[in-house]
C-alpha cells in the first residue's frame, strides 16, 4: 500500500533530510533507490525511494537492498550530479504525495521532485533552480516531460472528495513501520509474481520439449517397418532368378507366414537394381529410426532435467533467484549471444560454422533440421558447415562453393590451400555409438573437391 498525502506528511516530519549530505546513490530496480546520507546530528542514514509501484514510498531505512548489476542512464547521472550535495529546503506539494529537495553544492542549485504516484505521473526529476528539467527517471513526452522542457507544477487546493488519515502503527516512527511493513507486504507480492512467471516459463519450455519428443516419436513411428522391408528383401533375393526387368510386380511364397506375398518393382530397373534398392531403404529407414530414438532418449533426459531444475527452483529459490531466472531468455539457444559457432548470410543462404567438437554437438543437436546440408573436409579435422535448407530451393552452386571455403578456412586443411569434402543432408548422418562428442558417421554422401578462397572467406566473415 503507498503512502498518502498525509503519512508523507508525517515521514517528511520524522525525516533529518535538511542539512544531510547526499555521500551515494544506489539503484536496486528501475523505480527504486537508496540514498546513503550523512548529518552532523545523526550521522550515517539511509533513505529509500520507490516510485511508480504499488508501493511507492519514501522512508528512512536501515537495510541496504541489492543493488542492481547494471545501472541506468538515470543512476549514472544521480552519480555524477547529485552525490556529493547537500539537502537544503524540503517541502511537500499541498495535498499531494510529492515534494521536492534543494540540492547546493557551493553557490550551485539544483532541485529533485519526487512523485510517489502509482500511475503514469510517477517520477523522480532533476531540475536547475528555474525548474528547467536536466534530467529524470521516466522521460514522458506526453506530459512535456522531457529534459530541457520546463516543469510545470500544479498545485492542490485541497485533498478533494477523499478525507485521508495516517494508518494506525506500532513502534518508535512512522517510517520504521512504514519500511518494514511495506518491505513485507512488496516482497511477498512480488515473489507470488515471480513464482507465476517462472510456473509460466517452465510450463513452455516443457511444452516445446514435448512437441520436439513427439515429432522424433512420429518420425520413429513412420520408420518402424524397417524390419519388414529387410524380410521382404531378403525374400526377393531369394528368388532373384525369377525376376526380369520390366516386370512391375512379383509373387512370392512367404514360407515363414505360410502365405504369397506380391512385391513391388521398378520396370526401369535391372531385378538386382530392385533389389539394392529395398535394402537402401531398409538401410535408410533403419538409420533414421535409430537416431530418432537416440533423439528421443535425449530429450526425454532433458524434460526430466528441466522438470527437475523448476521444482528445486520453485521449493527452495529465493526471491532473487526466482528473479534471475525469470528475467533470462525463454530459450537460451536462440539469444544471438549465447549460438554456438559462426553464423554468416550467403547469397541469401544462411550458413552456420562450427569451429570445435562442442560446438559441432550444440549445433547438430539444437540449430539443424534433416533437410540442412552438411558439409566436412576428408580425411582432415575441422569444424562441420550447415547450410540452412529453404522450403522450395535447391542449394546453388556458388553457395555450396563458399560453404565449402568456409570449411576448409576451419579445418587442418587450411594450410594447404585446397581439399576434398563431403557433404549430405543432416538426415543421412548417424552419431557414432561411444563415439567422441560431435562424432557422426554420414551416408548417401556426395564428393566435392575445392580450393580455398581466402579473398572470398574474409567477405564472407566481414
Amino acid at each position: 500500500m503507498s503512502l498518502n498525502w498525509k503519512e508523507l506528511e508525517l515521514i517528511l516530519s520524522e525525516l533529518p533530510l535538511e542539512g544531510s549530505y547526499i555521500q551515494k546513490t544506489t539503484e536496486h530496480t528501475i523505480s527504486s533507490f537508496t540514498f546513503s546520507m550523512f548529518s552532523r546530528t545523526e550521522k550515517a542514514w539511509l533513505l529509500y525511494v520507490e516510485v511508480s509501484t504499488p508501493y511507492s514510498r519514501v522512508c528512512r531505512t536501515g537495510i541496504m537492498r541489492k543493488k542492481d548489476r547494471n545501472a541506468q542512464r538515470f543512476q549514472q547521472y544521480l552519480n555524477a550530479h547529485v552525490v556529493g550535495r547537500k539537502v537544503g529546503k524540503v517541502w511537500q506539494y499541498p495535498f499531494d504525495r510529492a515534494f521536492s529537495m534543494e540540492l547546493v553544492s557551493g553557490e550551485d542549485t539544483i532541485k529533485m521532485h519526487i512523485r510517489l504516484y502509482s500511475g503514469p505521473g510517477a517520477n523522480i526529476i532533476i531540475t536547475d533552480s528555474d525548474d528547467n528539467i536536466l534530467e529524470l527517471l521516466y522521460r514522458r513526452p506526453g506530459r512535456n516531460e522531457e529534459r530541457g522542457r520546463k516543469l510545470v507544477i500544479e498545485e492542490r487546493k485541497d485533498e478533494g472528495n477523499r478525507t485521508f488519515s495516517v494508518r494506525s502503527y506500532d513502534g518508535p516512527s512512522f517510517n520504521e513501520f512504514i519500511d518494514k511493513t511495506s518491505s513485507i507486504e512488496s516482497s511477498d507480492e512480488r515473489k507470488a509474481e515471480l513464482v507465476e512467471k517462472i510456473k509460466e516459463k517452465r510450463d513452455k519450455e516443457l511444452a516445446a520439449l514435448n512437441d520436439k519428443l513427439s515429432r522424433q516419436l512420429k518420425r520413429k513411428d513412420e520408420t518402424k517397418g524397417f524390419e519388414e522391408t529387410k524380410r521382404v528383401a531378403d525374400l526377393l533375393a531369394g528368388s532373384i532368378w525369377s525376376v526380369r526387368k520390366g516386370m512391375r510386380s512379383v509373387e512370392l511364397d512367404d514360407w515363414e507366414r505360410g502365405e504369397r506375398i506380391s512385391v513391388s518393382l521398378d520396370p526401369a530397373l535391372s531385378p538386382n537394381e530392385n533389389l539394392e534398392k529395398l535394402y537402401q531403404r531398409y538401410r535408410k529407414d533403419k538409420r533414421a529410426s535409430e537416431l530418432a530414438e537416440e533423439e528421443a532418449e535425449n530429450i526425454r533426459k532433458e524434460i526430466e532435467a528441466t522438470e527437475e531444475k523448476y521444482r528445486l527452483l520453485l521449493e527452495t529459490g529465493s526471491a532473487e533467484k526466482l528473479r534471475r531466472e525469470s528475467e533470462k531468455p525463454k530459450d537460451v539457444r536462440k539469444d544471438d549471444d549465447k549460438k554456438p559457432g559462426v553464423w554468416v548470410s550467403v547469397r541469401g543462404f544462411d550458413i552456420i560454422v562450427g569451429r570445435n567438437a562442442k560446438e559441432n554437438d550444440e549445433i547438430l543437436r539444437h540449430y539443424t533440421r534433416g533437410s540442412d546440408l552438411w558439409l566436412h573436409t576428408r580425411d582432415y579435422a575441422g569444424g562441420y558447415v550447415i547450410i540452412k535448407a529453404q522450403k522450395g530451393k535447391s542449394v546453388p552452386l556458388p553457395v555450396l562453393l563458399d560453404a565449402a571455403s568456409l570449411a576448409i578456412h576451419y579445418s587442418k586443411a587450411k594450410k594447404n590451400g585446397k581439399a576434398d569434402l563431403y557433404y549430405t543432408e543432416v538426415k543421412y548422418l548417424r552419431r557414432a555409438k561411444d563415439g567422441k562428442t560431435g562424432l557422426v558417421l554420414p551416408t548417401q554422401e556426395r564428393n566435392l573437391s575445392v580450393s580455398l578462397d581466402e579473398k572470398r572467406v574474409r567477405e564472407i566473415l566481414g
